[in-house]
């Protein structure tokens, strides 16, 4: 019996060896993904702290509440914007306060929300950053992933807008509060705040959102968990290879459980984002005919030009292909996705195209806001970037202009 114990003891204190230099290493791989010193210190030795009624209101309604020292955000402005600024007398130095701590009060998962700040060498230019909105809890970012971020801060602010691409302006905006901002020296709390709320901060539908392990969010963003996690994993791996030997018994079993139990962490990271993207969608479509939902898309400009191109190409037998141009490249994909299901598609390959090359004699050019492409009517003649076409112009109003390109390139 004496024996046994024995025998025991020194499995038990590899096993206790294996999960302190786990723990130690797991520590110190946040540490590193979030970008803090390892020789910084545990709390910021500086904060800046200010209140939400602190902010002067520039755009949209808004009011401080005494109180409760908040700053209370009824509507945004008549620019679908809401913006609140913060001066600094004297100006602070960015290189110490490199990481902004916030917090929000039934922020509209309908908004984005940004950072502003202006500095004192270019007090004329206003710089902007997308942050993760603030939930329940605080939330930080790392302001030293930002170059511009640098010298003598005058100014900071916030902006709130309907996400783009995604809320139609006209969707009613519930109203919500600032309540407190912080910008604190830098820190392993700060930076392991930071490196949370990138990895769990709400993120609305984009273009990335189509990888699950991508960065699909609009903000600088730290490392993925999922890399995080993987060299983790390997790295507790190695440790206990190195604690137990070839003889350990159960280490690869407890390395798979680990795995698993890592996979569906990040199952339920995923499914909650899906959760709270789906939160959003029921809000602006909810209780709609479907109908009602086809229509209310976030860009109505691009979609009325759509069905004004639409019922002129409805009234032409030959049934027309379609190029659409415009400066903005998501005006021209939205534009063409509006018009499907005609034969519609972007004009920039125009541009490579060689004097005597002809197009097709059912050849449509949409353009819509589109300031590189200008139309001689005496000459008959649509000049576009490196490309000169005779064309007849059918319709033109605001920034929308239709014309029939006939012939070859010139």
């Amino acid at each position: 019996m004496h024996g046994a114990s024995e025998s025991r003891r020194p499995r038990l204190l590899r096993g206790a060896l294996w999960i302190a230099t786990s723990l130690v290493g797991w520590l110190l791989l946040l540490v590193l993904a979030a970008g803090s010193p390892l020789h910084g210190p545990l709390q910021p030795e500086r904060r800046l702290r200010h209140a939400g009624s602190d902010f002067t209101v520039i755009a949209g309604a808004g009011a401080g509440i005494e109180g409760d020292r908040l700053l209370n955000i009824a509507a945004i402005g008549s620019g679908r914007m809401g913006v609140q600024s913060l001066k600094f007398e004297p100006p602070i130095d960015a290189s110490a306060f490199r990481l902004l701590r916030y917090r929000w009060q039934a922020f509209p998962r309908t908004l984005e929300l940004s950072f502003m700040f202006r500095r004192s060498d270019a007090p004329g230019d206003v710089q902007t950053i997308t942050l993760p909105p603030a939930g329940r809890f605080p939330a930080y970012f790392d302001l030293s992933d930002v170059p511009a971020w640098d010298g003598s801060i005058s100014e900071v602010g916030f902006a709130e807008y309907p996400t783009a691409q995604l809320v139609p302006d006209d969707v009613a905006i519930e109203p919500f509060a600032l309540s407190e901002v912080e910008l604190w020296t830098p820190s392993w709390r700060g930076s392991l705040g930071a490196l949370a709320t990138d990895w769990l901060a709400y993120r609305p539908w984009a273009l990335l959102s189509i990888s699950a392990l991508g960065p699909d969010a609009p903000w600088p963003h730290k490392p993925s968990a999922v890399v995080v996690l993987a060299i983790g994993l390997a790295g507790s791996a190695l440790l206990a290879r190195a604690c137990y030997g070839r003889r350990g018994r159960g280490t690869g079993a407890m390395l798979c459980l680990a795995l698993a139990i890592a996979w569906v962490l990040l199952d339920l990271r995923w499914l909650r984002e899906f959760e709270q993207r789906h939160a959003l969608t029921q809000q602006i479509h909810g209780g709609r005919s479907w109908a009602e939902r086809a229509a209310l898309v976030p860009d109505r400009e691009l979609a009325a030009a759509a069905d004004r191109v639409r019922a002129l190409h409805a009234n032409v037998a030959a049934a027309p292909r379609v190029l659409v141009a415009a400066d903005n490249p998501y005006s021209t994909l939205r534009l063409a996705y509006h018009l499907l299901p005609l034969n519609a598609a972007s004009a920039s390959g125009l541009s490579t195209a060689r004097s005597g090359d002809r197009f097709g004699a059912a050849t449509w050019l949409v353009a819509y806001d589109a300031s590189a492409w200008t139309y001689d009517d005496s000459l008959g003649v649509l000049s576009g970037p490196g490309i000169a076409l005779p064309a007849q112009s059918l319709f033109e109003d605001g920034p929308l202009r239709v014309y029939a390109v006939e012939g070859g390139a010139r």
